[in-house]
């Protein structure tokens, strides 16, 4: 995850990966599990854009924390 401000003044999150929220051979513990998971709901409640690394990443910011796909956008877009 990285957090910025792109030139129009707007509050990015970058999110790259969230294999930590269903893959059970993921090499964090459960306190880092949920940490990440709430430092990353946190950020996206604050964001005014959402950048996703692929589509998988896009469908399950929509998934698990309910982000509008209007304020998704695709890295490589």
């Amino acid at each position: 995850m990285k957090i910025y401000r792109d030139s129009d003044g707007n509050k990015v999150v970058e999110v790259n990966d969230l294999s930590f929220l269903s893959d059970r051979d993921h090499p964090y513990n459960w306190f880092q599990r949920h940490f990440h998971h709430f430092a990353l709901k946190v950020a996206l409640i604050w964001a005014d854009k959402v950048v996703a690394s692929d589509r998988t990443v896009a469908s399950d910011l929509v998934r698990y924390y309910f982000v509008p796909k209007e304020s998704i956008v695709l890295k490589d877009s």
